[in-house]
């Protein structure tokens, strides 16, 4: 039986692997949580609007920070309240249908809102990617787990490299660390960093290629 099934009818937090809090897994953890998917795309956002640069590409920048980031992080936390997911990160593979339509729902809205209103092209290059991936992602879902951290992290990692040249190539090695932390704690297997990875970045150079 597999570890997001075996525990069905048990309280939530005993759905999440437990494993003895080593050294390097507390590691792992903090790594974890500086490289969750809403930093990830919050980083993303903000050096975008920093290569415009102007108060018109700012504003639109908080813009996509409560859209984009905002209301699907205080969905989840709602959810979190509830009993209804086991943690911020949703470690249900099943407990993710309602997080990832609500996330693409509201990229989907910010999308929309920046193309009409003629938002800078990279932020709304950026947004359109947000549903792009989160679509994919959510396919994938429904059959297999993919890991949203590997996915944020190698796509802001690529969109500084691709940016900034080959001074910066060394923010690629952040993309196996995130999936070493991630398989550490038990949370995603090999296979779902590595398929994580390549969507992120392939998403991220299909949109700076239209940029």
């Amino acid at each position: 039986m597999s570890i997001e099934t075996s525990y069905a009818e048990t309280p939530l937090e005993h759905q999440l692997p437990a494993l003895p809090m080593t050294r390097d897994r507390r590691v792992a953890l903090w790594v974890s949580r500086l490289t969750s998917p809403p930093l990830m795309a919050l980083g993303g956002v903000c050096f975008g609007a920093a290569l415009i640069s102007g108060r018109p590409a700012w504003l639109w920048a908080m813009f996509m920070v409560l859209i984009n980031i905002g209301l699907p992080s205080a969905y989840i936390l709602w959810l979190k309240y509830r009993g209804k997911v086991t943690d911020f990160d949703v470690y249900l593979r099943d407990q993710r249908f309602w997080p990832y339509v609500f996330a693409i729902s509201c990229a989907l809205i910010s999308w929309l809102v920046m193309g009409i209103l003629h938002a800078p092209r990279l932020l709304t290059l950026l947004s359109g990617a947000s549903v792009c991936q989160g679509l994919i992602m959510f396919l994938i879902n429904r059959r297999w787990k993919i890991s949203a951290h590997s996915a944020g992290m190698a796509g802001i990692a690529v969109l500084i490299w691709q940016v900034l040249g080959a001074a910066s190539a060394p923010v690629l090695l952040s993309i196996p660390l995130v999936g070493w932390s991630r398989v550490r704690l038990g949370r995603h297997t090999l296979g779902q960093v590595i398929a994580g990875a390549l969507l992120g970045a392939c998403v991220m150079l299909t949109v700076l290629s239209w940029y």
